[in-house]
């Protein structure tokens, strides 16, 4: 049945075992980001006419990294439980939402540029 449940892929000790919802029509696992969202503020504005890129957990005053699985465990623990699932898994996606006013996440439609698109780092 399609639903929440705690998954240990490194098969250790179960204290460190991760929530997840499991898709049993699909096949597939949704791994709950930490924190699941980011306050809406004003994060940036640029005083300078210079567009050079920047990274928001870095450059931003205030900015944070988000993660996956439980926020009461250590952020290590849910990087070794993903490090296992990624092992373990043939194929994986990640969708993340970005709402952003005036600002553009992909292409610019009136030009078509992806000049302006944003830029995801990963681990």
């Amino acid at each position: 049945k399609s639903g929440d449940y705690w998954i240990d892929p490194n098969q250790g000790c179960t204290l460190d075992a991760i929530k997840v919802f499991c898709n049993m029509e699909t096949g597939e696992t949704c791994v709950y980001p930490s924190p699941s969202s980011i306050p809406r503020k004003n994060w940036w504005t640029s005083k300078t006419k210079d567009k050079k890129h920047v990274w928001f957990a870095e450059t931003i005053n205030g900015g944070f990294h988000f993660s996956y699985g439980d926020e009461d465990l250590s952020p290590n623990t849910a990087n070794i439980q993903m490090t296992f699932l990624r092992l373990l898994s043939t194929e994986g996606s990640q969708n993340v939402t970005y709402h952003c006013k005036n600002s553009i996440a992909y292409m610019d439609e009136e030009t078509g540029s992806l000049k302006k698109a944003i830029l995801i780092q990963g681990p």
